[in-house]
């Protein structure tokens, strides 16, 4: 029997306006987590920083599987594939922190040594499971915002951004330690990453060909798809129209385009190709997705991408 391919789904967050952060505390994340759905995993478009208080399950970072209890801290950047599944259908307490970090580094942050374009790669390089007594300082940090968005006292933002400051200070230090440790293949096949990625986000405008992608890399272009295959388990043209939907998702909601307008200034050169990539990846039209209501903090999309081998 064939294994059972996973699928991806894309849950995009809105921070509420004046805030770099959203949380979502309370009863409502009480649950079996991984009960309804089999073999899914999801990414969003800001760091998730999860904590369990207690239960006990399995998390799935990209290819890696971690089996975690109560006294964790997840922190996933934006894109990162990722799943949680309680064991046995058991139930799980977890509260959860999206953090538009790009924005606070740039606005925020001063670093004599790096610019914040640096700083962002380095923290949304990967993911972590971090127990809480192999590093408290990140644990208080952590929970200290939690607790601030769940009291909200006067003031409570600049406290918050105080504590951002920290986390992100703290992140660096544990990425350093880590980076140290990779070996020069791993490290090889990251730069590769970060440079196509890059490309394809200052590029989706234009008629891109994989070929100048991968000249970009350094590599061929069939080397290029392999590594890139590979490491980010899709292909390169399903996250180049990733890509190009969710900058048509914000300029729709943004602008007052035509839809033709919005297919073009995204890199689609016909209506046609642009509804129809659309629609693969949202399960809507561009004018079925308008007329949505925007609810604050729900799913606006979810992309159904197949990954085109096993997670």
């Amino acid at each position: 029997m064939a294994k059972q391919k996973k699928q991806i789904e894309y849950r995009y967050y809105e921070i509420p306006e004046g805030h770099y952060v959203m949380a979502l505390l309370g009863d409502s994340w009480v649950r079996s987590y991984g009960a309804e759905q089999e073999n899914l995993l999801h990414f969003h478009n800001y760091m998730e920083i999860g904590y369990c208080y207690w239960g006990n399950g399995k998390l799935t970072i990209e290819e890696a599987n971690v089996n975690y209890k109560g006294g964790i801290i997840t922190i996933i950047p934006e894109n990162i594939p990722h799943e949680t599944k309680s064991f046995n259908n058991g139930i799980c307490k977890w509260e959860y922190l999206y953090i538009d970090i790009n924005s606070f580094i740039k606005k925020e942050m001063q670093f004599k040594r790096m610019l914040p374009e640096e700083v962002i790669k380095r923290l949304n390089n990967q993911g972590y499971v971090i127990q809480w007594n192999q590093n408290k300082v990140l644990n208080t940090i952590v929970r200290n915002i939690i607790e601030e968005y769940r009291e909200q006292k006067p003031y409570y933002k600049e406290s918050v951004k105080g504590y951002l400051r920290a986390f992100i200070v703290e992140l660096l230090r544990i990425n350093e330690d880590m980076s140290s440790s990779l070996t020069i293949e791993e490290k090889r096949l990251n730069s590769y990453i970060e440079k196509s990625i890059n490309y394809f986000a200052e590029h989706y405008a234009e008629e891109i060909k994989m070929a100048d992608v991968a000249d970009e890399c350094g590599l061929s272009e069939s080397h290029f798809r392999r590594i890139f295959e590979e490491t980010m388990s899709m292909k390169p043209l399903d996250y180049l129209n990733m890509v190009r939907i969710d900058k048509a998702c914000e300029i729709i909601q943004n602008k007052d385009y035509a839809m033709e307008e919005v297919g073009f200034r995204v890199g689609y050169q016909t209506p046609s190709t642009f509804n129809r990539n659309f629609k693969k990846l949202t399960g809507k039209t561009p004018y079925q997705w308008k007329k949505e209501e925007n609810h604050l903090g729900i799913t606006k999309k979810n992309y159904q991408i197949s990954a085109k081998k096993g997670w």
